[in-house]
């Protein structure tokens, strides 16, 4: 069986490909050394843009389609470039470097601390943007449960409550600090974990049946080693990973080089090769494809006859996270009142401007809608902005720094806001990379940005989030992860294919959000991409260790989407605009939950009663163009 790589030219694309395109896609790989995988996820996102609620088979691969992402390639290309021109990282003065002992932490206003005065006949004055022409503003491209109506007129006169999960404090860690045996602790430990949590789901399975199977009974006292030789089944418990020993390819897998990891109780740490069975076999036992990655922890059933090659002949479930739960008396409290939330991922500007005309409609919309809380995804200040390497072109007078420009644009229309709507609450989540010039710490996870009342001159009810981020509004869960997790996990991903007749998760995006959920993380991939600087000591902040969230925000340059998977809500509501070009938002409304109306608590112990919360049941969600 050919590998995604070797193929995805050919197969995916046709055998009867048009010359003249499969030239013009080698083209493309050349000149922006994209390997032939990376650009047929591209194509197809772009693809599956363009085709918005049609078929994607309605929008062909054609020169111009690669043409435009040919635009879209070089405009990357360039940003980059200006950003290691600039060589500022947003730490001092816009368009300068650093002083000579001026450290990202030691920022400083260098000018007049005045409110800076727009330049209305600026080249980049919002006039001037194609954000101004956009057609079908306000028009709805995806809907989730569209069968819910909200009533805002039942809208509560409080503020929604909002109870955090996170410590904030495991998050101010160091930078460039990493210890190599804590990051292997910390990769051991996982593997344990998880092999716990298999064990105590094959004893549970050995107690409910009458004639357990034997292989399951030994395993359920004690799992196997994958490296030592075994001429009868056994289970084991380890990580995906690649024999490569490039440091380029060490993030990918095929049939080939795929390896499981041991932890050092189990199997002393060895890496061992396995072959997938053509009799392949999963929970029922009925034939399965599988999806593997760098990092996956995965159960295997089978042997190991030689002590060189495990052979797998069934893939195991790895025990799922319950869903969230929530007293009686604390749900009439919280979910008795239908909430609205807004979210929107940046940039908040487009590439033809500074002036922020994307995040004004935005939070012009959200007055209109009356939300309840409005959550925003950085970058904020996007670092790449061809419009920051040279100060003289901002629409702004008197700027100094990229606090100053925050401070002008993005805090002031906060500011309005909150004017507008008394109760509504708003969170800020900043993008983990660094890309994010208002936030010196780059690496994942990330602290919320600090001191930012004084410095970015944020308003009373808008908090900055860290990211990953774990909140409760009104009793519903939200994991947020603000790191394009779904197009890590396309990228480097291996499906192991086995007939049609599966019950395989074929739509990459819900396949995506399905490996979240069951590797109980946020970030599963090991190791990340060179453009993600992780702390793999903390990655631990990215787990979900209790339960389910209710909704899942993984925002990413794959196609806008509102999902349900296995019972979590999943958004990504796009970016707010697309280089020059308007983009999406999406609109949460959760109705109130119709236990707490009709359940009759006659008992202490009747309040204390733990209801799901259902917000999969109860949940609308639009993805709105802005």
């Amino acid at each position: 069986m050919p590998s995604i790589e070797e193929s995805t030219m050919v197969v995916h694309l046709g055998d009867n490909i048009d010359p003249e395109i499969e030239t013009m896609c080698e083209s493309l790989q050349k000149s922006y050394a994209i390997s032939p995988s990376d650009l047929f996820y591209k194509i197809e996102s772009y693809r599956l843009e363009l085709a918005g609620k049609s078929d994607i088979s309605t929008v062909p691969v054609t020169k111009q389609l690669l043409d435009d992402l040919r635009q879209e390639f070089q405009a990357q290309l360039e940003r980059k470039q200006m950003k290691q021109r600039a060589a500022n990282g947003g730490n001092a003065q816009i368009g300068s470097s650093p002083a000579p002992g001026v450290t990202p932490a030691k920022r400083r206003f260098t000018g007049s601390a005045a409110t800076p005065t727009p330049l209305k006949n600026s080249p980049f004055s919002d006039k001037n943007s194609t954000f101004a022409t956009r057609t079908d503003a306000g028009k709805v491209l995806e809907t989730l449960n569209g069968e819910i109506e909200m009533d805002r007129a039942d809208a509560s006169p409080e503020k929604a409550r909002i109870t955090a999960f996170m410590d904030i404090k495991k998050y101010q860690y160091r930078t460039m600090r990493q210890v190599l045996l804590e990051a292997s602790e910390y990769l051991d430990e996982r593997i344990e974990r998880f092999a716990d949590l298999t064990q105590e789901q094959l004893a549970d399975e050995v107690r409910k049946s009458d004639n357990p199977d034997a292989v399951l009974v030994t395993a359920a006292e004690s799992l196997s080693n994958p490296a030592a030789i075994t001429h009868e089944d056994v289970i084991v418990v380890g990580r995906i990973v690649s024999d490569s020993v490039h440091a380029a390819d060490s993030s990918k897998v095929n049939e080939t080089s795929v390896l499981l990891e041991t932890s050092r109780r189990l199997g002393s740490g060895a890496r061992v090769p396995f072959k997938l069975s053509l009799e392949l076999q999963g929970e029922g036992k009925q034939q399965v494809s599988l999806s593997l990655f760098p990092g996956q922890i995965v159960a295997l059933r089978g042997c190991n006859p030689s002590g060189s090659m495990f052979i797998v002949r069934e893939v195991l479930s790895l025990p799922a996270l319950p869903l969230p739960v929530s007293p009686l008396r604390t749900l009439r409290q919280t979910s008795s009142l239908p909430t609205r939330m807004i979210i929107a991922k940046g940039p908040f500007t487009t590439q033809d401007d500074v002036a922020f005309a994307p995040l004004t409609e935005l939070i012009d919309q959200c007055m209109s809608a009356k939300a309840d809380v409005v959550i925003l995804l950085g970058p904020f200040i996007d670092g790449t902005h061809r419009c920051l390497v040279n100060p003289s072109t901002l629409p702004y007078a008197n700027l100094n720094t990229l606090e100053d420009l925050f401070r002008t644009t993005i805090a002031a229309e906060l500011r309005r806001l909150e004017s507008a709507l008394p109760t509504v609450q708003t969170f800020l989540v900043p993008e983990s990379g660094e890309r994010e010039a208002v936030q010196r710490h780059v690496s994942f996870p990330t602290p919320p940005v600090g001191d930012a009342k004084k410095t970015l001159g944020m308003p009373k009810r808008s908090k900055w989030l860290s990211n990953p981020a774990f909140v409760a509004v009104n009793s519903s869960v939200l994991a947020i992860a603000n790191i394009d997790i779904l197009m890590q996990l396309s990228k480097v991903e291996y499906l192991h294919r086995v007939g049609e007749s599966d019950t395989f998760e074929r739509n990459i995006l819900a396949r995506g959000v399905k490996n979240l959920l069951q590797q109980r993380s946020l970030y599963p991939v090991f190791p990340g991409q060179p453009d993600v600087p992780l702390e793999i000591s903390y990655l631990g902040l990215a787990e979900m260790s209790v339960a389910r969230p209710d909704i899942l925000i993984v925002p990413s340059d794959q196609r806008y989407f509102a999902k349900v998977v296995d019972n979590v809500v999943a958004i990504n509501p796009g970016a707010l605009t697309k280089l020059r070009a308007a983009g999406t938002y999406a609109v949460v409304d959760i109705a109130p939950l119709e236990d707490t109306k009709t359940a009759v608590a006659d008992s202490e112990e009747a309040e204390n009663e733990l209801i799901f919360h259902k917000v999969w049941e109860r949940c609308r969600v639009d993805i709105k163009k802005i």
